[in-house]
């Protein structure tokens, strides 16, 4: 009897083990950012934006330089000006930055508007990349790295590398 039960023991054991076995899936993860940033088609993404946007950020750096040098010179010189002095260029001050403000609003939107025109020409190839990669190590699921609900990857499985060949593999 005994020796019977121990059977039994081990039998379901071993079908426990080969039925968890079968359930078992592979996972890995994807660093997207990684993928635009680094990728052929994320670096030409970068060099469009920065070829239609790049004159336009000099331009507001330059500008915000120059409204603090007034507002430094504005401190500096303070005790040594009029009451209408200080006030004509504190409007002064006021008035470049408040048309700064409107500006860079005005490009920001324009800016997010092309960012995403240009990420939209990423996605389908580094979706159609991770498929690929994904299929041929036959992960079951991939995740990306950066979303939050991910405690702790191991870097095993980390798909980003082969993603990014995969990628530029189809690129034009």
């Amino acid at each position: 009897m005994k020796h019977r039960f121990a059977i039994f023991c081990l039998l379901l054991a071993t079908s426990l083990i080969l039925a968890t076995s079968a359930l078992a899936s592979e996972i890995g993860y994807v660093d997207m950012q990684r993928v635009l940033e680094e990728s052929a088609l994320g670096q030409q993404a970068q060099a469009n934006l920065q070829e239609r946007f790049g004159e336009e950020q000099q331009a507001f750096a330059e500008e915000e330089a120059a409204i603090r040098q007034l507002q430094q010179k504005l401190e500096r010189d303070k005790p040594l000006m009029s009451t209408a002095q200080v006030e004509k260029t504190e409007q002064e001050i006021q008035g470049r930055i408040e048309q700064f403000e409107q500006d860079f609003a005005k490009i920001q939107q324009q800016l997010v508007q092309a960012q995403q025109q240009e990420g939209q020409k990423i996605l389908k190839p580094a979706r159609d990349a991770v498929i690929s990669v994904a299929k041929q190590r036959k992960i079951d699921a991939v995740f990306e790295a950066n979303q939050a609900g991910v405690v702790y990857l191991d870097e095993d499985g980390d798909i980003t590398e082969a993603v990014i060949k995969a990628m530029d593999a189809n690129t034009d």
